[in-house]
């Protein structure tokens, strides 16, 4: 995949959205494709985490166990707390159809974002957004009414 088509994918997911193309030319560079089959684990709950996944087609399962906690798909992205800390991961990741991802390791990262906070506020939205949407979840599970 060239930079370019990179560049285009990732200003189309939420967490680049508001980034500069040229800023996005740093991302692309550092992220590198992986091609999994359908039903293989990509990482474990409790291993140890330093990258996140950008989904460029496919759908991955995150789940514990047999919970599934979600499907993610096309333009979306997991694994991203160990792009920021290095603690083991909170959930495990299979692929439920053949993907094709690129990976983006924290030590790349830290550099990039070095010099470019916005691509760090640009995660720190998403995370927030997802805190919220499992408060949301977690309230309706407590008070169903």
């Amino acid at each position: 995949m060239l930079i370019i088509e990179k560049v285009l994918l990732l200003k189309n997911s939420e967490i680049f959205f508001n980034c500069k193309e040229s800023d996005l030319v740093e991302v692309a560079s550092i992220c590198r494709e992986d091609y999994i089959d359908a039903g293989v684990t990509i990482f474990n709950k409790g291993d140890a985490g330093n990258c996140m996944y950008f989904i460029y087609s496919g759908k991955v399962s995150i789940h514990d166990q047999r919970h599934q906690l979600a499907e993610l798909s096309d333009n979306e992205i997991f694994g991203e707390l160990s792009l920021l800390d290095s603690e083991a991961r909170s959930a495990s990741a299979t692929t439920v159809t053949d993907c094709i991802l690129l990976k983006i390791e924290q030590e790349h990262f830290y550099d990039v974002i070095a010099t470019n906070t916005d691509i760090l506020k640009g995660i720190m939205r998403t995370l927030c957004k997802r805190l919220r949407e499992q408060d949301r979840i977690t309230i309706e599970r407590i008070y169903p009414f």
